[in-house]
Order: structure tokens, then C-alpha cells, then sequence
């Protein structure tokens, strides 16, 4: 009889313990399908800071984490910031939590790979940090083998349990997998931002483009309402610019436009907008100008052209030749097109 009893507790044993290993598998196979669908959903999400959110709600969701914190790197300072976070900490435990993301941010951005920390309290980075989390996952998010950010996870919650859990190899190799649908989507995010930003801009002088001016444009038409000398606009042109290239090189002719950007930026006030509207040409808009716009672009005409014919290297060979318009509203013209038609007329030649 006991023998019997002793016979049927081991198979009942072995039948619970494949019973788990089969819910383990099933609870990993659930949370891989889990990965990919929200990767997919991330690398197909144009606004970046989209991906940001999706990128710590759906890590701490997806691989059962009580916290998740991303940091991207700062272009000005080169530090880490935090950019996005999941979670429930708030007032003095979000401060320890912060202050123990940093220290973890650091190893995994020295590391170049992902880093698991079972026990926090016992962990020779983090044990002397006053923090009430036990297991940490963080790897470092790589954009053309360069550290551009962090993603890390805390406290592993498991529904079929009461307290906290840690961190597993398995929980690794997960996070791992979804860090690379992360990388890609911030990428993909990246680029569509630079995208939309030239759609507006230049991409060589970083100056606002002929699609951004004409905007600008009619919102002040709209703005002055009619009100005489309430706007003006100027156009200066490099007029031989494809002369200075076939005697120079392309290298002049971009010191030239740089130049150019420079004397002119120097010449306005902060409220005027200077754009590129062409490979030689610049548009100016010119918000309240005066009663006398003609002698405002005269002198801005005169100024530029003394930057420029003082630079003999510059002008070793060809020397540049300007032109400048203008037209003021509404007398030149009451819409868009027309204002920008007259503005193209050179009345002003400067060498």
C-alpha cells in the first residue's frame, strides 16, 4: 500500500512538474508573440515620441516589469536623460529609482550589451544605492554601432504570485529581442523626423525652404488684413553662381552660400525670416518694415555686399555679383504669387 501511495505521488509529481514546464513554455511563447506584434506595431509608428511611450508601457507590460525607463542621449550635453517612463513610482521612490537607473545606465552603456542583475541589494554596482527593487534587465540601444540610449526594467510581476519576483536568462534573452525591434523603430522614428523636418528646411544651409516661406507668406497677408507697409519681401540672388562653379569648383560655391547666410543673418532683425527658395536665391520676409521698405533693402543690399567684396579669397577669379527686389504689401501685390512675382525683379545690383 505505501509503496502504491509512493508510486503515485511520483507520477503526480512528474505530472505537475511537466505541467509547469509546459505552462513556462506556454507563458514564453505567449510573450514572444507578444514581442513581435508590438515590434511591428513600434517600427510601423512614424511619431517618435510614439515610439517612446510604446517603448517602456509595452516592455514593462509585455515582460511583466513593475518599471521601465528609457534614456536617450542628449545632443548639446552628451548625457543620458530620461525621455520616457512606465510605472507606478512616484515622490521619494521615483528619486531612488532615477538615482539607481543612472548607475545602471552607466554599466550597460560601458558593457555595450544587455545586463542582468538578479538581486540588486547584493550586486557590487548597486548595493550601496538605498533602493527597495530586487532585479533589474538593461541593455544599451545601439543606432550605427554607436550608444544612443537605455532601456532598463525593474521587479519582475508575476500574476500568479503575491510579491516580486527576479529576473531570469529566459527574461534576458526576451528583453533582448525586444531591444532590437526598439533600435529599429527609433531609428525608423529618427529618420521620418529628419524627413519632415527638410521637407520645410534646407538641408545644406538648415535655412527654411521655398515650401515653408510660402506658408509664412500668406499667414502674414492674412495677419496684415490689408494695412499699408504692414509686410515686404526681398529676394537677394547670387546671380553667378554657376560661373563662380565652372571657375572655382563646388567647394567655392558652398563657402559662398555660407557666406551669404551670414552677412545676411547679420543684417536682420530677429523677427525677419530668411529662407533658401532656390540653389542661388534667398527670400527674406520682412514683418512691419517701415514706411520705407525700398531704403530698408538698399542698406541690407549695401551691408551684404560689403561683407562679401571684402573677402578677396572669395571672390578670387569671379567676383560675386548680387542682385536684389523686393515688394511691399499690398501696394506690389495682395497675394502670395504676385508679391513674390515683383519681389524677383532686380532693382538693386551690387559687385
Amino acid at each position: 500500500m505505501e509503496e502504491t501511495l509512493l508510486e503515485i505521488a511520483a507520477a503526480a509529481a512528474e505530472e505537475i512538474k511537466h505541467a509547469k514546464r509546459a505552462a513556462i513554455m506556454n507563458s514564453r511563447a505567449t510573450q514572444l508573440s507578444a514581442i513581435n506584434e508590438t515590434g511591428i506595431k513600434m517600427i510601423s509608428t512614424e511619431d517618435f515620441s510614439e515610439v517612446l511611450r510604446l517603448g517602456t508601457s509595452s516592455a514593462a507590460m509585455v515582460l511583466e516589469a513593475d518599471h521601465a525607463i528609457l534614456r536617450l542621449q542628449d545632443e548639446q550635453t552628451g548625457r543620458y536623460v530620461i525621455r520616457s517612463y512606465f510605472g507606478s513610482a512616484d515622490g521619494r521612490l521615483q528619486e531612488r529609482l532615477f538615482r539607481l537607473d543612472k548607475q545602471v545606465s552607466v554599466n550597460a552603456i560601458k558593457r555595450r550589451s544587455p545586463l542582468l542583475i538578479r538581486d540588486i541589494a547584493l550586486h557590487s554596482d548597486t548595493k550601496e544605492l538605498d533602493s527597495e527593487l530586487r532585479s533589474v534587465i538593461a541593455a544599451p540601444l545601439m543606432r550605427e554601432a554607436r550608444v544612443v540610449g537605455t532601456l532598463a526594467i525593474y521587479d519582475k510581476v508575476e500574476s500568479d504570485r503575491f510579491y516580486v519576483g527576479r529576473f531570469s536568462e529566459d527574461d534576458l534573452k526576451l528583453f533582448g529581442k525586444f531591444v532590437s525591434y526598439l533600435e529599429r523603430a527609433l531609428t525608423n522614428a529618427m529618420f521620418h523626423a529628419q524627413a519632415r523636418r527638410f521637407r520645410n528646411f534646407d538641408s545644406e544651409t538648415g535655412l527654411p525652404n521655398s515650401v515653408y516661406l510660402e506658408k509664412r507668406i500668406v499667414e502674414e497677408i492674412a495677419r496684415a488684413n490689408g494695412a499699408e507697409s504692414a509686410l515686404a519681401i526681398a529676394v537677394c540672388r547670387l546671380e553667378n553662381l554657376d560661373e563662380i562653379e565652372r571657375a572655382a569648383g563646388i567647394t567655392r560655391v558652398r563657402q559662398v552660400v555660407s557666406r551669404s547666410v551670414e552677412a545676411l543673418r547679420s543684417h536682420l532683425r530677429d523677427f525677419d525670416v530668411l529662407g533658401r527658395t532656390s540653389k542661388n536665391e534667398f527670400t527674406i520676409l520682412l514683418p512691419d518694415p517701415g514706411l520705407s521698405a525700398g531704403d530698408r533693402v538698399f542698406t541690407l543690399a549695401r551691408a551684404v555686399a560689403d561683407d562679401l567684396s571684402g573677402n578677396e579669397a572669395l571672390n578670387a577669379g569671379v567676383r560675386i555679383a548680387l542682385g536684389f527686389g523686393y515688394a511691399v504689401y499690398p501696394g506690389d501685390g495682395a497675394d502670395r504669387d504676385s508679391l513674390l512675382e515683383k519681389a524677383r525683379e532686380p532693382r538693386i545690383r551690387m559687385v
